[in-house]
């Protein structure tokens, strides 16, 4: 963080996008490595860097707060810039999920996109974020995820983090409604997030919505080309999309995770 300035390289990672990008390019771009969301801003964090702050502040900048691992669009700026407001500190670190790789859910989101879920997957090592938040912002995440009824909060084995950073578990969020069946049967992953000995087929949000029009009522009523304003706009038709994808689920075998029951208020505007 160089003279405590905003990298410029860094910026484009917190441009807004049109309601049609927002399902279009989930799960957006993230940058490499940690970094620091602070008050809009955006800065570089690595272990130098996260150490200087101990100086500085007395006090490690990760203490007090809960370590989730985000698989999707959770890791990237624009996502957290959107759920906690301009005025929100949010620092991210670099992890890697082992034995597990990330892939396209079955359940379309309420903003149109076919959101993403981790999924066992062995020998898979997969480069994702954990965002350290405190507990307010802990409680608006669990609000954005749908907490119980689109998705489950969960102590995940298997996570290696990449900096030095506070020991004890991790949390994070699973797709209650399972992982779509791909035309194999198997579960598909995201082209955009990076994976060593991936296991399954990679495809884009495009290629899954396609995928949900040829499952569903969709096929004749709505092209591909008109999936994601449709789907924004007609609640009741996504809930009945929604419902007719259950019996295209897959849920995963002994996975590396343990849930823990979250009850909640005020998720219905993210469902």
């Amino acid at each position: 963080m160089k003279n405590d300035h905003e990298p410029a390289d860094l910026r484009a990672y917190l441009a807004e996008l049109s309601e049609h990008d927002r399902a279009h390019l989930y799960p957006y771009r993230a940058p490499e490595g940690g970094y620091l969301l602070s008050r809009g801003q955006l800065f570089s964090l690595d272990q130098r860097r996260l150490e200087k702050r101990d100086t500085v502040h007395a006090k490690h900048l990760l203490f007090g707060r809960t370590p989730v691992l985000a698989v999707g669009s959770n890791r990237a700026p624009y996502q957290l810039l959107r759920k906690f407001s301009s005025e929100a500190i949010v620092p991210v670190t670099p992890a890697r999920l082992h034995d597990c790789d990330v892939v396209h859910t079955a359940l379309v989101s309420y903003y149109g996109a076919i959101p993403c879920t981790a999924f066992p997957s062995s020998g898979t090592i997969t480069e994702l974020k954990v965002v350290w938040l405190d507990e307010e912002q802990l409680l608006q995440m669990h609000k954005t995820e749908g907490i119980g009824v689109a998705y489950d909060y969960v102590e995940v084995q298997g996570v290696d983090h990449q900096l030095d950073v506070p020991a004890g578990p991790v949390f994070g969020y699973v797709a209650r409604a399972g992982v779509l069946a791909w035309e194999n049967s198997q579960p598909a992953g995201l082209e955009a997030i990076s994976a060593q000995a991936r296991q399954f087929e990679t495809i884009s949000q495009r290629d899954v919505a396609q995928r949900v029009c040829e499952l569903t009522s969709l096929a004749v009523t709505c092209p591909v080309e008109k999936f994601i304003v449709t789907m924004q706009a007609d609640k009741n038709l996504r809930e009945e999309v929604n419902s007719q994808l259950r019996i295209h689920s897959i849920q995963p075998n002994q996975p590396p995770w343990r849930v823990i029951p979250v009850l909640m208020d005020g998720i219905d505007d993210y469902l």
